[in-house]
C-alpha cells in the first residue's frame, strides 16, 4: 500500500491517504476562515464515511478484552452486517464530527462519557449485544426480531381506550385489545 498526501484538496489542507485514496485518520486541523472561502463555510467531516471512521479510528483506539461467543465483550470484524451496530456507529461518527468541530471545550469528552461509552456496552455486550454470537474472527447472522403486522387503525389516536391526560396521559392501552387468536 501506498500512502500518499493529497495537496490537490481544495480546502488547502494535506490530508494522508491510504489505499484506494481514502483518507486516513489524522489529528484535526483548524481552518482558518480565509483558507476555507468564508466564515461561514462548514468544515469537511475528516472521514467520508462511517467505515472510514471505524476501520481507521475508532477500532485502534478502542482497547479491551473481548471473549465473544456469549461472554463478556465481543466484536464482529463484519460489523457493518448487524443493522443495529451500522445505525449506532453512523451516530457516534457523526456526533465525533460535531464534537472535533465544536468550540466546547468538553465536547469531546461529552461524546464519549455520553454516546461512545454507552453505546460499545451496548453493542459489545457478549451476552445480549447484536454481536453475541459473534466472534472477533467469525460473523454469524442473527435474525430479526419476529413480527406480525398490527391491524389497520390499531395506533388510531381516536381508539376508545385511550387514557385522558388526566391519568397521566400515558396513550391508549393496548393490552386489553386483543382479539380471538391473538397471541397473549
Amino acid at each position: 500500500m501506498t500512502d500518499h498526501l493529497d495537496d490537490d484538496d481544495d480546502t488547502g489542507s494535506t490530508i494522508p491517504r491510504g489505499k484506494a485514496g481514502r483518507r486516513r485518520a489524522a489529528a484535526p486541523k483548524r481552518k482558518s476562515p480565509r483558507a476555507s472561502g468564508g466564515a461561514n463555510d462548514p468544515e469537511p467531516d475528516v472521514f467520508a464515511d462511517v467505515g472510514e471512521f471505524v476501520e481507521q479510528w475508532l477500532a485502534p483506539v478502542l482497547a479491551g478484552k473481548l471473549l465473544g461467543g456469549g461472554r463478556g465483550r465481543t466484536w464482529c470484524r463484519q460489523w457493518w452486517r448487524h443493522r443495529e451496530v451500522s445505525v449506532r456507529l453512523h451516530a457516534l461518527w457523526r456526533g465525533w464530527e460535531g464534537a472535533r468541530r465544536s468550540e466546547e471545550p468538553l465536547a469531546m469528552s461529552s461524546w464519549w462519557v455520553q454516546h461512545t461509552d454507552p453505546h460499545l456496552r451496548a453493542l459489545c455486550d457478549g451476552e445480549a449485544g447484536p454481536m453475541w454470537r459473534c466472534t472477533p474472527e467469525a460473523h454469524v447472522d442473527i435474525p430479526a426480531y419476529p413480527t406480525i403486522p398490527a391491524p389497520t387503525g390499531w395506533f388510531d389516536a381516536d381508539r376508545s381506550d385511550e387514557q385522558r391526560p388526566s391519568d397521566g396521559g400515558r396513550g391508549p392501552d393496548f393490552r386489553g385489545a386483543r382479539r380471538d387468536g391473538d397471541a397473549a
